[in-house]
């Protein structure tokens, strides 16, 4: 079992040349099409705003995203372990 705090620490940790965008295909209405899909670390990423992009800029715009709000929730547990102390 994965344990996603974990893998929200990497991915908070993540530097600019650990995102990425490769093109990703999918069957969509019996045909098939083709964009791009965020990663960190090689492993696609998803968000509020999909997982499946037209453009390379908006798939590491997103995989940037997933990064900012694993970052936020690493402080709000940091911040919340602090008040604890």
């Amino acid at each position: 079992m994965i344990d996603l705090t974990d893998k929200v620490a990497a991915y908070a940790n993540a530097l600019d040349d650990d995102i990425d965008a490769e093109r990703f295909e999918q069957v969509r209405n019996r045909a098939l099409w083709r964009g791009w899909i965020g990663t960190i670390y090689g492993a696609g990423v998803g968000t509020e705003a999909g997982y499946a992009f037209c453009t390379r800029h908006d798939a590491l715009a997103n995989a940037k995203l997933m990064r900012e709000q694993c970052r936020e929730i690493v402080r709000a547990r940091n911040a919340g372990g602090a008040q604890h102390a």
